[in-house]
């Protein structure tokens, strides 16, 4: 995967776990402004547009299984500081969000090596992001 089309798709991924809750604090939309800028993308409108109303779990969900199932171990280690990252950008981590990271770290350990095991991956991802939402919202 080429690096923008990976910097934009992890953005995606990100975005959709900020509206896990079904809201966007500010600091949230702070740390994703500055993931922008980070990788240059601050003029990406499909980006941008993102930020402003909730993305659908089933999205992200398959976001996540595309992203998963073509990344490297250390893309996929910068997806869960990413998300780790925007899980404390409120300066609050719960129990919760603590086993949350700790359940995805678990998830990339077991992306199968061959693309026909997708489904089962989309349906751990999917699994993962519910728990996500239940656990953000309180």
């Amino acid at each position: 995967m080429n690096p923008t089309t990976q910097h934009q798709l992890m953005l995606k991924i990100v975005a959709g776990s900020a509206w896990a809750d079904g809201h966007l604090e500010p600091q949230e939309s702070a740390y994703l402004g500055s993931l922008l800028r980070r990788y240059n993308l601050e003029h990406d409108t499909e980006l941008r547009e993102l930020f402003q109303q909730p993305i659908p779990t089933e999205q992200t969900e398959l976001w996540m299984a595309d992203y998963l199932t073509q990344a490297t171990e250390t893309e996929r280690m910068q997806l869960l500081g990413a998300i780790g990252n925007l899980l404390i950008a409120d300066d609050n981590v719960s129990p919760e969000e603590h086993s949350l990271l700790d359940d995805y770290h678990t998830l990339m350990a077991g992306i199968p090596a061959r693309p026909e095991s997708a489904p089962s991956l989309v349906r751990s991802i999917g699994q993962f992001f519910r728990r996500m939402a239940k656990a953000v919202s309180g």
